[in-house]
Formats: C-alpha cells, structure tokens, sequence
C-alpha cells in the first residue's frame, strides 16, 4: 500500500476521520502533527500536492466569501 497524498485524502483510517468531526481522530491527529511536524508522510505528500494541511478539507482553500 503506497502512503501518497490520495491515501491521506480517501482511506486513511484517522485523518478522513478527523476532517469528518469524530473527536478520537481528531484529538490523535493533533497529537501526530505536532510530533511530526506536519503528519505523517502521506500527510506532508497531501499538503504538497493539494495545498492544504492533513487536518483541513479541500474544500475550505479553494476562493471562498
């Protein structure tokens, strides 16, 4: 299984749970971020590729009011 910015994005057990609201995931997100310095390394591949932290929505860059 490749750890890429599209595992982050669609299947990875904490982080799409973590931008759904589920609390556990989003307490356990926090804590790897901060040990990491950005996530792991499907986390850090996301932010290159789509701009956006492991922790945010796609959605929530793209121009906005």
């Amino acid at each position: 299984m490749k750890l890429d910015a599209e595992f982050c994005e669609t299947r990875c057990p904490v982080c799409t749970r973590a931008r759904a609201g589920v609390g556990w995931a989003k307490w356990l997100q926090r804590i790897e971020m901060r040990l990491t310095g950005g996530g792991c390394p499907a986390g850090r591949d996301r932010r290159r590729r789509y701009g956006v932290n492991p922790d945010e929505p796609l959605e929530r860059r793209g121009g906005g009011v």
